[in-house]
């Protein structure tokens, strides 16, 4: 038995007398074809992508989210793989007896890997050559610093990206037993004077604004970044090609997730207003918008935030006005 047979053998069940007589039996085949098909070649992967976009399709994004977990045990992430296949290869024929590992073939597909880099190992792959997950990565890798070889980019290794709109996941329930483990207003200091920073000294570590916010700068799906975070009201990942950060739907009680190209003005002074109150924790992890610090405070919110960009860090800083200070 799989394990991903295995995880649905315990998750809870899945409400279907909310929908509709007619959506209700459409979805209940859908599942059952995908229990059928959860075996890793390429065209499973490819139709089991195809018919998670069907559901997808017919249901609201909180229900698409209870339904992956009740069925599945599945996490956004992992769906999403799936569909990134179906979307990337317009053809089940074209994976027909392919020799490419199921990590390769995720980030083959990602949304973030070159077209041209897809084709080739695509077609590598259909002359008999084995394609494996660390030599497509390094390609890519590659790849994008000769298209881009003034900035400075994160390893690409990360397959997941959002659908072009916003998207909220709320959990089905939060852990009762799941506590801040730091003190929202008052967050814990180091025992050692912090070393007081300008915007032009910012390096890689945790920096506290105005006493009472924290920004990190460097990987915010870290263990550094995310056991020092606490429970908030609201997460906002604003993200180009990149998403490791399923935490987040446990560890705020909305989590809106949605590409940079769909960031408009003032749409993060409107979902902070709309799903979080004064006092209340927002979460940031990333920062591409250099005034998201400066209206969060403006709004009397509480902010943990953080990028892996030292850049985007220093002009979040420097925009919002705050007096800050580097701490461990």
């Amino acid at each position: 038995m799989g394990k991903l047979e295995k995880k649905s053998q315990v998750a809870t069940s899945f409400d279907y007398d909310v929908l509709e007589a007619e959506q209700r039996i459409v979805i209940q085949q859908r599942t059952g074809e995908i229990k059928e098909r959860l075996r890793h070649s390429a065209q499973d992967i490819w139709e089991i992508g195809q018919k998670l976009a069907d559901v997808r399709s017919r249901l609201k994004h909180g229900q698409f989210d209870a339904w992956l977990k009740a069925e599945f045990g599945w996490s956004r992430r992992t769906a999403y793989n799936f569909i990134s296949v179906y979307e990337a290869f317009g053809e089940r024929a074209n994976l027909a007896q392919i020799d490419i590992a199921t990590s390769a073939l995720y980030l083959l597909a990602a949304p973030s890997t070159p077209q041209e880099v897809r084709n080739e190992f695509l077609q590598r792959a259909k002359e008999g050559e084995t394609v494996t997950h660390k030599e497509l990565r390094q390609v890519i890798k590659e790849e994008k610093l000769q298209s881009s070889p003034a900035v400075e980019k994160p390893e690409a290794s990360r397959v997941f990206i959002a659908k072009p709109e916003v998207v909220t996941l709320i959990p089905k329930a939060v852990v009762a037993a799941q506590k801040p483990i730091v003190q929202v207003s008052t967050p814990k200091l180091p025992s050692a004077s912090p070393t007081v920073a300008t915007p032009c000294d910012i390096q890689s570590g945790w920096y506290l604004l105005e006493k009472q916010h924290l920004l990190f700068c460097g990987d915010t799906a870290s263990a550094k970044f995310v056991k020092r975070t606490p429970y908030a009201a609201l997460a906002i990942a604003i993200t180009s090609d990149d998403w490791d950060h399923d935490w987040l739907i446990e560890r705020a009680k909305t989590a809106i997730v949605f590409p940079e190209s769909e960031l408009k003005e003032r749409m993060i002074e409107q979902l902070i207003e709309m799903f979080s109150k004064p006092g209340e924790v927002v979460i940031f992890p990333w920062l591409p918008d250099s005034d998201m610090i400066a209206v969060a405070q403006k709004l009397e919110r509480l902010i943990w935030a953080g990028d892996p960009d030292r850049e985007r860090c220093r002009n979040a800083i420097t925009h919002s006005g705050l007096q800050f200070e580097r701490i461990s």
